[in-house]
């Protein structure tokens, strides 16, 4: 099958790696595969992964330059990798009339979605209560959506893939991954770490992102006295290695969405403390791969991060109670298999609303 994904910013996020992932294993069991896109950090690192990829300009000329490609490419399906694509990937898929499906990674804004229905052919949700949404404040027909969990890639994500270091004598470094916007938490993962640090228990934070809530929260690190304590780090595109920095994943999110962080640090065996909100309520079983905490609760965080601590051998438990979780229920060749499917379902059902016009 030829297939046209538009994700039309590649930032480090998410819905960028669910791209990379996914394109690279639909073109590993032959299908061929070709990126739209605007640009982004990661724009490289697809290119160089062996993606097809085509940068998008919105001028007339390099646009219809672009459609002249695509028309060339006889595309079967166009799938838009977010909802932050979708004006772009519906102006591809009306200009060359090519029907489209939708995958929705978080529940949307109350706002409505502007859906182009008849070219809409199917809508993948990444777990229940975005498909709830969707049909219920969105009016999409939940006759096309499909249910389909984030996948990991469970063989590159492993603690046996990772280098192994000798951490013999080095404080435990506990790290929180993510855009470095409000909605993350991440200020209470700061006020967490200075009342572990007042409890006697000596630990490096680490936060990895970028965004608008750098400053603010390194203000609050020097209000907070934690210079010495607390490092920032830009994102690295090597995940794998990123998770192998830290014995503990925290997660201090103010708003449920997929989990992806939260899971890939769980298939690297790594233990988690996370928010007990949204999807992680059906990631995260207290006590058995992982730990929930009230969110917005900066003592209840701190509680779970000195437990951690204070107890590798448990800590050790959670982290591999947590990989088996995910390769049981979240393994990418499971997701890969189902998006597939589903690539074929929709035709199947275009070609035989074709056949009765």
């Amino acid at each position: 099958m030829n297939l046209i994904l538009v994700n039309e910013h590649l930032p480090y996020a998410s819905t960028t790696f669910y791209t990379l992932d996914l394109s690279l294993a639909l073109q590993n069991q032959g299908d061929d595969v070709c990126l739209c896109t605007r640009g982004g950090d990661l724009r490289d690192v697809l290119r160089d992964r062996g993606i097809k990829t085509h940068i998008v300009k919105l001028n007339l000329f390099s646009f219809h330059k672009l459609l002249s490609f695509l028309r060339d490419f006889r595309p079967d399906l166009i799938h838009i990798q977010n909802v932050r694509s979708v004006q772009l990937g519906q102006k591809i898929s009306r200009s060359l009339r090519i029907p489209h499906v939708l995958t929705v990674h978080r529940v949307p804004p109350r706002t409505p979605l502007t859906l182009e229905h008849n070219l809409l052919a199917g809508v993948i949700a990444l777990n229940e209560m975005i498909r709830a949404s969707l049909v219920n404040e969105h009016g999409i027909p939940k006759n096309i959506i499909r249910v389909m969990k984030h996948g990991v890639n469970v063989e590159a994500f492993s603690p046996k893939a990772a280098k192994v270091e000798d951490r013999t004598g080095r404080l435990p470094v506990l790290g929180s991954i993510g855009r470095l916007t409000e909605v993350k938490g991440h200020e209470y993962f700061l006020r967490a770490a200075r009342r572990v640090l007042d409890e006697g228990v000596e630990a490096m934070f680490m936060i990895v992102g970028e965004g608008d809530q750098e400053g603010t929260l390194r203000r609050i690190v020097k209000e907070l006295k934690m210079q010495d304590f607390v490092t920032f780090l830009p994102h690295m595109p090597s995940r794998r290695e990123l998770y192998r920095i830290f014995d503990i994943i925290v997660v201090p999110t103010l708003r449920g969405g997929v989990g992806a962080t939260a899971l890939e640090a769980m298939a690297m065996a790594k233990p988690v403390v996370a928010s007990a909100v949204g999807e992680l309520l059906g990631l995260i079983t207290n006590g058995e791969n992982g730990l929930l905490v009230e969110e917005k609760n900066p003592d209840a965080l701190a509680g779970g991060m000195i437990q951690l601590i204070r107890d590798p051998d448990f800590a050790a438990r959670l982290g591999k109670g947590a990989r088996q979780f995910v390769c049981d229920n979240f393994a990418l060749s499971a997701m890969v298999k189902n998006t597939r499917e589903f690539y074929d379902e929709v035709q199947n059902q275009l070609q035989e609303e074709w056949l009765e016009h």
